[in-house]
């Protein structure tokens, strides 16, 4: 049986109908990215031959699409040269699911006829059918569903090894072998080497020079595929770069970067040219500000300076006038007068020597004064100096405060502690003395007492008894603050609380003293003791007989006022007149002087003020202009202050237009790179194209193919009789060599395709590979690289693929993403092997690695939309 198309419709992603067609008899490959759907064909295909239309178990449920719908599935296919059309309709109502077979356009079979009908045409996995072998799904290359596929592969060695016994016994075994070991000898050695010019010989030198050419073409070709691949990928950016839209996102994206770093550099122009605008309305308003203040002054100074002209010269008239008339008065008595004015002044003269020795006697009294502080001043430096000792001593507020949270939580567990205590109530009958103590007190008659530590009570001529209080959770509480308070006030270094507190006192007082005494001090000498000092020393010392002096001026005093009173009755008239004119001549002196200086002033301040109109005038426009000028400073400061609210980020325009101008230049050498790399691209690619590499590594390929045909038949002819000769051989003594003989019949070519040298043990048992033999290293299957593994589980499948085409039991083998632990140089031997077991068999390939079975060659397939829904 073999496949040639796939339908499916609803089906996980396909919710639209797809189909594969064009599915040819040997190998073909679906390769295409992950994603794409390829499990879900796989799973799809399962489900068709081995799942019964009507079940709607979790493998039938996974298929159903996210969008909802009811999977359907269709394949064509070509049994025994008879092509069929099957159709399956899965749906999650029970029993509503359907099957149909069709010959041609006749329906052949449905429903349990259908099902039937497909069982027999591949027996199902759980039946130990051959699928679970051949159909191999994403990740489970290695065989790790063996225990599924045992009877599967036992039924089949079984089958084979029974045809192999047929011919196991007597002369007929022997002829047999004899013709087989003639065989070996024309095409191998003893030593199972090719016999030199041997069939097998020549086709393995032949085998090996096609390969190295091959090898070496092949290699050409990569070189050449990787320069197409390089230079498409140039040409693909450089396509990219020269894009029209792309370079015109680029400029437009450096033409805005631009036009913004120039608005915000034209922005930042403003807002300075906007400061400078503010600090000259500023300074506009200032110098108007004081033009004001100074032309208010100036007038008021003019005003004043004429009103004092005024009042001088008035003053002045009547002054002349009084002191022409006194002159004249004291010309009548002027002779009179000179002999009681020389008494008078001799009088004046001892007076103020006695006024002197009285100004002596006050600086005595300041002297004492002075004294008196200074003493007071040096006390209180002294008491300072003590209570400055005492002020850092003792505890500080701090320190007493942590003294008293100790001393409080003390308290607090004390009085928790005998909350949570027992308490003794003492209550004696009447008439009965209070006999009863505890720890040797006497409890008296309604006593009560709260039992916190272990307490004796005692009964006289009965009992002591030992009251244990039973302890809570946190009686442990008292003695951890207790030692809490011990340890806070050794560290204070006092031994009780209250010393700590007569301390903090004592240290609390002097303090309060110090500040007391420190600002009497400040009172007594505000400017310190030196200065107190220097003014005592700047005092006059004081006269021997200030005393006597004191008594004199009282004499001399007298004697003057008699000396006046005499003067005054002789002359009356002469010494009124005398003081008269004086006073009259001294105040027309003044009253000249303060006329003089009036006029002075007056003509400073016009000469300052100018013309007074002009200055008033100049005035009332600076008064009238000044709201005007305010009004001009808080316009400039909002205008400021908007433009830096709108700024734009200086610093970030210039980031971005610099990071555009850098994307502009490095699209540009970038060009001129792929340019110069396309160049030397374009002159290898002819160099190889010249010389047609991969039309001769095809036609290498073809003849390798041939030969490898050729050599895999001589190969397989020698591991054939190279195996049946041992089968015998086995057979004859009872071993189950030949129960093994086809499968490493089939397996030998294709393992020497990787490992020359390599032998293969099968577990007969399992029917699976147990130990790989290289040289002389021998390795258990577990022990190998999961590539290895993977390798080794691809060709047993290959073989027991070609066994079941050769029993009649021929099935298409799948493989869903294969070798994905496979490198690139075992690939390639790999891939030999399918293409080598295609010839035969029906192989389906499905990889998301597409570059790496670009390779594999067969029919390339794709999964396309139905036309037309």
């Amino acid at each position: 049986m073999r496949l040639t198309s796939i339908r499916l419709q609803n089906v996980r992603r396909f919710t639209d109908p797809v189909e594969i067609n064009g599915i040819a008899p040997g190998l073909n490959l679906l390769s295409a990215p992950n994603e794409q759907g390829k499990s879900t064909i796989f799973d799809a295909l399962h489900a068709l031959f081995f799942k019964d239309a009507k079940s709607w178990d979790k493998d039938v449920r996974a298929l159903a699409p996210h969008a909802g719908g009811d999977p359907e599935i269709e394949v064509t296919l070509s049994h025994r040269d008879v092509d069929y059309r099957v159709a399956k309709h899965f749906t999650k109502s029970a029993g509503k699911g359907s099957v149909r077979v069709w010959q041609g356009g006749t329906l052949l079979h449905q429903a349990d006829a259908a099902e039937a009908w497909l069982r027999d045409l591949i027996t199902p996995p759980k039946d130990d059918g051959p699928a679970a072998m051949l159909w191999v799904r994403q990740g489970l290359t290695d065989f790790s569903d063996a225990k599924e596929t045992l009877g599967a592969r036992r039924d089949l060695m079984s089958s084979l090894s029974g045809e192999i016994g047929a011919v196991t016994g007597g002369q007929q075994m022997e002829s047999l072998r004899r013709e087989i070991r003639a065989e070996l000898d024309r095409l191998v050695t003893k030593q199972g080497r090719a016999r030199a010019n041997g069939p097998l010989a020549e086709a393995e030198t032949r085998l090996a020079e096609l390969t190295e050419r091959r090898d070496t073409l092949a290699a050409q070709v990569r070189e050449l595929r990787d320069q197409l691949d390089q230079r498409q990928a140039l040409r693909r950016e450089e396509a990219e770069l020269q894009d029209p839209d792309e370079q015109r996102a680029r400029q437009q994206r450096l033409d805005e970067a631009e036009a913004a770093l120039t608005t915000a550099e034209r922005h930042r122009e403003k807002c300075e040219q906007a400061t400078r605008g503010l600090d000259l309305a500023r300074v506009r308003l200032d110098q108007a500000i004081g033009r004001i203040e100074t032309l208010t002054a100036r007038l008021a100074d003019h005003a004043r300076a004429k009103d004092a002209v005024q009042t001088t010269s008035t003053a002045q008239e009547h002054a002349v006038t009084t002191a022409q008339t006194a002159t004249q008065e004291l010309q009548l008595a002027e002779d009179a007068a000179r002999a009681a004015q020389d008494r008078v002044t001799a009088a004046g003269k001892a007076v103020a020597d006695a006024l002197q020795a009285e100004n002596a006697r006050l600086s005595a009294g300041r002297r004492r004064e002075l004294t008196a502080q200074l003493a007071e001043y040096d006390k209180l430096q002294t008491a300072m100096v003590a209570d400055r000792r005492l002020a850092a001593q003792g505890p500080d507020a701090q320190c007493l405060t942590r003294l008293e949270q100790q001393a409080q939580a003390v308290a607090l567990a004390r009085h928790a502690r005998a909350a949570s205590a027992a308490t003794l109530s003492v209550r004696y009958h009447a008439g009965a003395d209070p006999v009863l103590t505890l720890d040797g007190t006497v409890l008296s008659d309604g006593a009560e007492v709260a039992l916190t530590d272990t307490a004796t009570l005692d009964v006289p001529g009965l009992a002591a008894l030992t009251v244990q209080p039973a302890r809570t959770g946190d009686s442990d509480a008292l003695p951890q603050a207790e030692s809490a308070l011990a340890e806070a006030l050794h560290a204070a270094g006092f031994d009780t609380l209250d010393a700590a507190r007569a301390a903090h006192l004592t240290r609390s007082e002097a303090a309060s003293r110090l500040k007391e005494a420190e600002a009497t001090q400040r009172a007594l000498a505000p400017d310190g003791r030196e200065a107190l000092v220097a003014k005592l020393d700047a005092l006059p010392a004081a006269p021997a007989d200030a005393e006597g002096t004191e008594a004199d001026r009282s004499g001399l005093e007298a004697e003057q006022a008699e000396a006046q009173q005499a003067l005054t009755q002789a002359q009356a008239t002469v010494t009124k007149a005398r003081h008269t004119q004086a006073s009259a001549q001294e105040a027309a002196q003044l009253a000249r002087a303060r006329a003089e200086a009036a006029l002075t002033e007056l003509e400073r301040t016009a000469q300052v003020l100018g013309d007074n109109g002009t200055a008033r005038a100049t005035l009332a426009e600076l008064e009238a202009d000044r709201p005007r000028l305010t009004e001009d400073v808080h316009s400039a400061q909002a205008e400021l202050e908007g433009l830096l609210a709108s700024a734009p980020d200086l610093d970030q325009a210039r980031a971005a237009a610099q990071r555009a101008r850098s994307v502009q230049a490095t699209a540009q050498a970038r060009l001129q790179d792929i340019a110069r790399d396309l160049a030397v691209l374009d002159s290898r690619i002819e160099t190889h194209a010249s010389h047609a590499v991969e039309e001769e590594l095809a036609e290498v390929q073809d003849l390798l193919a041939v030969q490898e045909k050729a050599h895999a038949a001589v190969t397989f002819e020698v591991a054939t009789l190279q195996r049946l000769d041992q089968a015998l051989e086995a057979a004859q003594d009872g071993a189950q060599a030949q129960y093994l003989g086809p499968l490493m019949g089939e397996l030998a070519p294709l393992l020497r395709r990787l490992w020359p040298e390599a032998e293969l043990q099968v577990d007969a048992d399992s029917v699976l590979p147990s130990q790989l033999a290289r040289g002389a290293t021998e390795e258990s299957l577990t022990q190998l690289s999961g590539g290895t593994q993977e390798q080794l589980a691809l060709l047993v499948r290959l073989a027991f693929a070609r066994l079941l085409a050769q029993s009649g039991q021929g099935i298409p083998i799948i493989l869903d993403d294969a070798l994905v632990y496979t490198d690139d140089a075992r690939i390639e031997a790999l891939f030999d092997a399918l293409t080598l077991q295609a010839s035969d068999l029906q192989i389906l390939v499905f990889s998301c690695r597409q570059k790496s079975f670009r390779n594999l060659g067969g029919t390339a397939l794709a999964i396309r939309p139905v036309d037309g829904g």
